[in-house]
């Protein structure tokens, strides 16, 4: 990306990853070794929630925009000035399919760069959105 311009309403790469139970428990397994949750737990997520099946992770999908802002933005730049800030609207489960895809919103000059903005929208193979957001970096 640094030797790309960027401007306001340039698109960044989608990212999208399929869901499986083997990679929700993957994840939780790094985080969350011993203590049953929604997560892990198809008999507590049905007590919670109602539901018949355990719920990725909300963090699963930041590591998805996550990585669609590395790609963009190139890794030197995104790991040491990126964040990422998602709101979560819709569960993700077992067979779905995200897709992050996101969208160039504002840049503004600050003392090291300009900080970029970037709108992103997470959604599943039915095109319900499933997580809101944004992301941001200084790119010198």
């Amino acid at each position: 990306m640094e030797s790309t311009r960027i401007e306001v309403d340039q698109e960044i790469p989608s990212v999208t990853k399929s869901i499986t139970k083997k990679s929700i428990d993957q994840f939780e397994g790094v985080g969350i070794l011993e203590r049953e949750n929604i997560h892990n737990s198809p008999e507590l997520a049905q007590r919670q929630l109602g539901t018949d099946y355990v719920l990725a992770s909300g963090r699963m999908s930041v590591t998805f925009a996550a990585e669609s802002l590395r790609k963009f933005f190139g890794p030197d730049v995104f790991n040491h000035t990126g964040t990422v800030n998602l709101k979560f609207l819709r569960p993700v489960k077992d067979g779905d399919t995200i897709t992050v895809r996101g969208k160039v919103v504002h840049m503004e000059p600050v003392e090291k760069g300009n900080l970029v903005s970037v709108d992103l929208v997470c959604e599943n193979q039915n095109q319900d959105t499933t997580a809101v957001g944004q992301g941001t970096a200084i790119v010198p």
